[in-house]
């Protein structure tokens, strides 16, 4: 899938998560960081590629990233379980910089970017090249599984564009639409 994609569908699957599993109390700094970490976590297993959406985010960051590139094979450590788990050991890190006084539930945010973070391993198994979960096993995962992968999507052509992108952005709308009332809780006094 593109970045794009990844974007949508990771603050799809990280408001989703925090809309559903939290009460409708006013927590604008949590929200916002749930956001921010679900669109960055979205686009954090393309890391390995040079040229990534995630790379934009940093001063030098097209540097960084083809200093990153002799080291990182796309679609390896970043696309697996393993890369997922080393995320979760870097949010706590981070999490445990924030003071408490920003009011930020940093277990609900890191919840919610892992969610975000593996919406991008589940959209790259229905691609035609799928994951390799169970890295360093070199074997790629996809859905749908042999002799029916005939079926998946090639990244970037018509069919994510013209149908997976609008749905999703379609799932998104509902969903604010719906959950409209416990937004608005949580974001205005």
């Amino acid at each position: 899938m593109t970045g794009k994609t990844h974007q949508l569908l990771g603050i799809t699957v990280g408001t989703g998560y925090f809309l559903l599993s939290h009460p409708p109390v006013y927590e604008p700094a949590t929200f916002g960081a749930v956001l921010a970490f679900s669109y960055l976590a979205a686009l954090l297993p393309d890391i390995d590629q040079p040229a990534g959406k995630f790379w934009h985010f940093f001063p030098f960051g097209h540097t960084l990233g083809k200093i990153s590139d002799p080291f990182l094979e796309h679609r390896n450590i970043t696309h697996s379980i393993l890369g997922a788990a080393i995320v979760s050991v870097g949010l706590t890190y981070i999490f445990k910089g924030f003071p408490s006084y920003w009011g930020i539930d940093t277990h609900v945010v890191t919840i919610a970017a892992l969610s975000s973070y593996f919406s991008h391993l589940l959209a790259d198994m229905f691609t035609n090249q799928g994951v390799p979960l169970l890295f360093p096993w070199h074997r790629f995962f996809g859905l749908p599984p042999k002799p029916f992968d005939g079926f998946r999507i090639a990244t970037g052509k018509w069919f994510e564009n013209l149908v997976i992108f609008p749905v999703i952005n379609i799932i998104l709308i509902i969903f604010v639409i719906t959950n409209w009332s416990k937004l608005h809780s949580i974001l205005f006094k």
